[in-house]
């Protein structure tokens, strides 16, 4: 396992980064909300991303939102992964605007819209693989959330000096 400030080795009982020096006990009072505020603000560098999910996101709906919304990105958007979930998200639409598209024309002979289409199925091909990965990382605690407390904060520190 990682260390989620340094991304050091931990030690042998997984308490604590031998380099670093960060516990993994802190962690467990981190909120994932308090993450989705800081990322919009000048403490996104002190967001941490964990395989350990904080006490505020359900492994239950995070699961279900990835097995049937996933393709759409509603476990990123979830977490708090904007640009991981819009990615998905745009994909699948504008393959689903295409595909609609070439049925109503109920002909492939339109060069330009097939051109678009094989185009856009290459990068909705990564959407899939990338949702197929998310579902087995989810069950299988490898899917990491960004998480922050104000201890994490590297520039709250300073200010308190």
């Amino acid at each position: 396992m990682l260390c989620p400030k340094c991304y050091g080795k931990l030690s042998k009982d997984k308490s604590q980064c031998l380099y670093c020096g960060f516990e993994m006990k802190e962690l467990e009072d981190a909120s994932n909300k308090q993450a989705k505020q800081a990322k919009k603000t000048i403490y996104r560098d002190d967001v941490l991303y964990t395989a350990k999910l904080p006490y505020d996101v359900s492994k239950k709906r995070l699961l279900l939102f990835s097995i049937f919304l996933g393709l759409f990105g509603v476990h990123d958007f979830y977490v708090g992964k904007f640009w991981q979930g819009l990615y998905k998200a745009v994909t699948i639409s504008i393959t689903l605007i295409l595909a609609t598209i070439l049925i109503i024309m109920n002909t492939i002979t339109n060069n330009i819209v097939k051109t678009i289409f094989d185009f856009v199925s290459v990068f909705q091909g990564l959407a899939i693989i990338f949702w197929i990965w998310d579902i087995f990382s989810i069950a299988f605690e490898r899917y990491k959330v960004p998480v922050y407390k104000d201890e994490f904060s590297k520039q709250k520190q300073l200010y308190k000096k």
